[in-house]
């Protein structure tokens, strides 16, 4: 995989890192708002950057409305008004948005990739797998693996850990980001509550819009000229073969992969032939 998208792989780890920590329940110290006041939107500047993403009026309101937290008391307050103190105006179970409610379908769905792929989450988050900290870091993990795949040079993991990446921005947040905001919007706007989550919210809408639009798995644009016209070697198309590998090895891990073959260039006459390859090398030992 090209060099400058194993790069695009771990600015991806690193926003979504940022909303992970952010979506957190947040600690007590001094120490922590200021991070959330500075260093956050900071490092988010850099990274829409680095992404491509046009989000500095977004993240200059963020910056704006943490300004006003006067001490970490406020932050703590304003997180269990939003999301844990009943009647909570926001769901942080994104399964109330998907399914109606908790431990439904997109939790256990959620719960299976997780554990298909090593993730553990980190030990500040004790809720449930469907909380918008917990879908960041494992988005985050998925994209350090593809990154590091990358640097690695092997192309097709790097492209199955994107692909998988994809799938889950698709298949989960992508569903429940717009209600979540506008939610959070709402309480912000009619309730005069600070709207520094519904700022972060809109930072994931932006990024998940964003991804889903113009997935790595099929085009990435940066260092285009330093390929070959028609190379797939993380620049161009993917090539049939390309697509039925990816789909191939997803398929060998136990992983969904319908999401490979929607791509234009699939071909199911190439993927039966790597299928049957496989079939005729376990054959032979």
């Amino acid at each position: 995989m090209h060099r400058d998208t194993a790069l695009l792989a771990f600015s991806k780890r690193d926003f979504w890192l940022c909303m992970a920590r952010a979506f957190a329940p947040p600690a007590t110290g001094t120490d922590y708002l200021e991070a959330f006041q500075n260093a956050l939107p900071d490092d988010l500047e850099a990274i829409a950057d680095e992404i491509g993403l046009h989000l500095g009026a977004e993240i200059a309101d963020l910056r704006g409305s943490a300004a006003t937290l006067g001490d970490p008391m406020e932050l703590q307050k304003l997180y269990a008004a939003l999301f844990l103190t009943p009647p909570t105006p926001v769901m942080i179970n994104t399964g109330f948005y998907l399914d109606g409610g908790i431990m439904g379908d997109s939790e256990s769905g959620m719960s299976e990739s997780y554990a298909r792929h090593g993730f553990e989450r980190h030990q500040h988050f004790r809720d449930l797998n469907d909380t918008p900290g917990v879908q960041a870091e494992f988005l985050a993990l998925l994209f350090e693996k593809a990154g590091e795949k990358g640097r690695a040079g092997d192309d097709i993991e790097a492209r199955a850990h994107l692909a998988q990446a994809e799938a889950f921005l698709s298949d989960y947040v992508c569903r429940w980001i717009t209600p979540f905001l506008r939610d959070l919007e709402t309480v912000s706007r009619d309730h005069g509550v600070n709207a520094v989550y519904a700022h972060l919210a809109r930072l994931i809408w932006l990024a998940a819009e964003g991804s889903v639009a113009a997935p790595e798995v099929v085009e990435i644009k940066a260092g285009m000229a330093s390929l070959p016209t028609g190379s797939s070697r993380g620049i161009g198309a993917l090539t049939a073969e390309d697509l039925a590998e990816i789909a191939f090895r997803l398929q060998r891990d136990g992983l969904t992969w319908d999401h490979v073959a929607q791509n234009d260039g699939w071909d199911d006459a190439v993927f039966a032939a790597r299928c049957a390859r496989d079939e005729s090398v376990e054959a032979v030992h």
